[in-house]
Parts: structure tokens; C-alpha cells; sequence
């Protein structure tokens, strides 16, 4: 029982969103791992999550656009990589503002750094 419908091969998927959803889940990988209760995790786990956010924006921005000209595949990755690496940036950007405004408007509740000097 063959059937005359042509047989469309898939379009190709474009590398640049595969590359933006693996920096998604790297970033929300870096981003849980920051929060284990074990000393410096965080120190190394934030910054890493938020480059790895950025990056996979960047990449998923690059991928939709080439896809849109390219008429590629892999449009769902790239969406799934912009959501998730702009969740975590965005959560990233939130927190470190949060621990500025704590500096400059109540710095007589941040511990001092240095014993014996206030910020």
C-alpha cells in the first residue's frame, strides 16, 4: 500500500539553537548549584549562571533569526533556551540588585566585610 504523497525531507535544525537550549539548562544547572549549602558555591555558581544566561539569549536570538531566514528547524529549542537563560539572567540581574540597594540603604544591617571597617 503505497501512497503518492511526496515525502518532504525535515528541514535542517540550526546548530545555533541547540547550542542556546544546552546554555538554558547549563544556566539552570549553575543556578541550583549556587544554592547548595556548601561554602564558595555561590561565589562561583552566580557569575557562571548569569554568563551562561547571557550567552544562551544571545544564541537564541541569533538561531531565531537565522531559522526565520534560512527557513531552518529547531525553533523550539531556541524559544526553550531564550526563556530559561532570561529567567535565570533576569533572576541574576534581580538579586544583585537587591544586594546593592541592601548596601545603600541599610548598610548598618550588612555584617562588615573586614572586621573593624563599615562600608
Amino acid at each position: 500500500m503505497e501512497s503518492n504523497e511526496p515525502i518532504y525531507p525535515s528541514p535542517k535544525t540550526n546548530p545555533h539553537s541547540i547550542i542556546s537550549l544546552i546554555l538554558g539548562m547549563l544556566t539552570l544547572l549553575a543556578l541550583c548549584g549556587g544554592m547548595i549549602p556548601i561554602p564558595l558555591t555561590g561565589f562561583v555558581c552566580f557569575p557562571i549562571s548569569f554568563l551562561l544566561g547571557l550567552l544562551a539569549l544571545i544564541y537564541g536570538a541569533i538561531s531565531l533569526k537565522t531559522i526565520r531566514r534560512n527557513n531552518e528547524g529547531g525553533k523550539t529549542m531556541a524559544w526553550t533556551g531564550i526563556l530559561t537563560g532570561g529567567f535565570v539572567f533576569l533572576c541574576m540581574v534581580l538579586m544583585l540588585a537587591a544586594i546593592v540597594s541592601l548596601f545603600i540603604f541599610a548598610p548598618d544591617y550588612v555584617p562588615p566585610i573586614l572586621p573593624g571597617r563599615q562600608i
